[in-house]
């Protein structure tokens, strides 16, 4: 399958990324304590196919519990952009509302059980 390419951004702007990836029609939803209160349908990239530009300062990063997750969000705006965690490393979980031209509402969801991780 042909790969890709695709832009993101927070709502101000200040915080932007792209990736390439295959095409893909579903997105993630995990129902832990902190993605079920924001409702973000992700996906996850690979950290070499991941650009960040940011503003300076703009970036923020929110850990909780373990701190083995960095969740990244706009300190201007709040839109939660991305998140690092343990459970796949080398990789990004990227909210796929903020990319350019994708439909979540549109994709099939798949729910990642990260409530009961131990």
């Amino acid at each position: 399958m042909a790969m890709q390419p695709y832009k993101g951004s927070c709502h101000c702007g200040a915080i932007q990324f792209s990736f390439e990836v295959e095409s893909f029609t579903h997105g993630i939803r995990c129902n832990c304590s902190f993605c079920a209160k924001r409702g973000t349908m992700m996906h996850l990239v690979p950290g070499v196919q991941f650009q960040i530009e940011a503003q300076d300062g703009a970036l923020g990063m929110y850990q909780w519990g373990t701190k083995s997750a960095k969740h990244y969000f706009c300190k201007s705006c709040g839109v939660a952009t991305f998140s690092e965690t343990s459970k796949w490393p080398g990789q990004y979980i990227v909210n796929l509302g903020c990319l350019e031209g994708v439909d979540t509402f549109a994709l099939e969801t798949k729910v990642f059980d990260g409530k009961h991780l131990l």
